[in-house]
């Protein structure tokens, strides 16, 4: 009988310790998987572009990010685009704010503009006096519930407060919660995936040209999308944990010029929650209506890429971020709106990189 509960005991312990590896192995393959899956794409090519002076857009949560990259690289970035975004770092440190103001309220320019002043004192942004040359384009959907016109219209305040006359802010007749394009998408007056809109207008060709107002329109009209790994601009230990919600890939839309010698501008275009390439593949990539423009106009569009994110019984130190939406709100860490926000420093590399001699 003492042989056989001994026997018992000994078996249980070498099973739960047989559980234990499997579990810590099973683990660490989760948080290679990504990595692995990088490897598999290029690395994103340096193109002698100019990224001393780009434009960056966004819609719904890339618009937020969009602004934060606005806000903290004024000094680089000469114009932003926002479909259905808030005003800079409006959340703060505190996510109660994120659905009422940021999102349904209106939550008026004044704390955002205090914001910025007080972070550049600090040197955590680009000093505010950039601001006063940015142009800025905003759009809202007049029957948008999820990020109703008056959160954009605060956002057109708090760059109006800067530029007046370089801010144009409107709101789109029937659009839901999506971007607007002349065939693309669900109905107008639709807000579900892709988030991209059949609306009979292209508001992005007007945006980018509001944004670019000195570029003649050349005949060109060939590119490619080229998929690269976003592996190398994540910190390792972000990359190896999964904690930025960054996706392993990325894209970006190279016009035939620019692969040719010719030293093409740069366009940052941010897709929206639950439009990323994990989720809707290259849809917005390709349809959202930037790469005919670019092609038409020397200009590189950047396309990086977030991923849903969210703690479980074995990678719990993962981001809540279920839906893949950029980061405004602060599940990276308090430093999200600021140069050293990890999704702003990704996205500043990338754009350094097709700066680089070719």
């Amino acid at each position: 009988m003492i042989v056989a509960i001994s026997r018992a005991v000994s078996n249980g312990v070498r099973e739960a310790v047989m559980r234990s590896w499997a579990r810590r192995i099973w683990v660490l393959l989760a948080a290679a998987a990504p990595m692995v899956a990088a490897m598999a794409a290029d690395r994103l090519p340096a193109l002698s572009a100019q990224g001393d002076r780009f434009t960056v857009s966004g819609l719904s949560s890339g618009a937020y990010m969009a602004v934060q990259v606005a806000v903290a690289h004024s000094a680089r970035v000469a114009g932003v685009g926002v479909f259905a975004g808030g005003p800079y770092y409006c959340v703060g440190i505190n996510a109660a704010r994120i659905e009422r103001p940021c999102m349904e309220g209106d939550p008026g320019a004044d704390g955002s503009i205090r914001d910025a002043e007080r972070l550049a004192g600090i040197r955590l942004i680009d000093s505010t006096e950039n601001l006063r040359r940015m142009r800025a384009w905003l759009l809202a959907g007049e029957v948008d519930t999820k990020v109703v016109p008056s959160v954009v219209r605060s956002s057109s305040e708090f760059f109006a407060h800067y530029n007046k006359a370089g801010t144009q802010f409107k709101v789109e007749p029937g659009l839901a919660h999506g971007l607007p394009t002349p065939s693309q998408g669900v109905a107008c007056n639709t807000s579900d995936v892709p988030f991209l809109n059949r609306c009979g207008v292209d508001r992005v060709g007007d945006m980018l040209s509001a944004l670019h107002p000195d570029i003649p329109a050349g005949s060109a009209s060939q590119g490619r999308v080229l998929e690269f790994t976003q592996a190398e601009f994540v910190p390792t230990w972000r990359r190896w944990w999964s904690m930025s919600s960054m996706a392993s890939a990325g894209y970006a839309f190279v016009p035939a010029q620019c692969e040719k010698g010719v030293r093409c501008r740069v366009h940052v275009a941010l897709h929206g929650c639950r439009q990323g390439a994990t989720q809707i593949k290259q849809v917005f990539v390709r349809d959202a209506g930037y790469n005919g423009w670019a092609a038409a106009h020397d200009t590189i569009v950047l396309y990086p890429q977030v991923q849903p994110s969210q703690p479980t019984m074995v990678s719990w130190w993962q981001p809540f971020n279920p839906n893949g939406c950029w980061d405004w709100w602060g599940y990276t860490g308090t430093d999200y709106a600021v140069k050293t926000g990890v999704q702003v420093k990704a996205i500043i590399a990338m754009v350094d990189r097709l700066a680089q001699p070719r």
